[in-house]
């Protein structure tokens, strides 16, 4: 259940996240693995993003009507119309929007998965960590205490 976007907005993300990241052989698109859910929590918390999104997804509606439909009813050459329009229009928008999307989409754990990737984090492994020459952080201790104790 979405926490910010509503049951048309939700649809309408679905369907640009498609475009955005569209599927190709293997690898589906970004619509189609959740990524407007992850979309959904980054702009729920945050009043700043929540307006963003509600300005932005407005006006991709709107141009999407000027050409007679919903986007999801678009064809691509429209869609890629429409979305070059809000990224003219509203770059701030479109850039978070573009962040996020690859942010949600490269982190699922299925597209982590058909990417051949690990999905756990690089550390701790068990790998060792050598220890080098510190040498050069003596200046650096010899200056003192540069903070005050809370």
């Amino acid at each position: 259940m979405p926490r910010f976007l509503g049951e048309s907005q939700y649809e309408l993300i679905s369907a640009v996240l498609d475009r955005l990241i569209p599927s190709q052989g293997d690898m589906p698109g970004a619509g189609e693995v959740g990524t407007a859910d992850y979309l959904d929590e980054i702009v729920a918390g945050s009043t700043q993003l929540a307006r963003l999104f509600t300005h932005g997804l407005q006006d991709i509606e709107i141009a999407a009507s000027r050409l007679g439909s919903d986007f999801g009813e678009l064809s691509d050459a429209q869609q890629d119309e429409t979305l070059r329009g809000a990224e003219t229009d509203d770059p701030e928008f479109f850039d978070v929007l573009i962040r996020h999307t690859y942010n949600g989409y490269y982190s699922n754990p299925r597209i982590v998965e058909l990417l051949g990737l690990d999905p756990k984090p690089p550390q701790p492994r068990g790998n060792r960590v050598e220890r080098g020459d510190l040498s050069s952080l003596e200046v650096v201790v010899e200056r003192g205490q540069a903070y005050r104790d809370a």
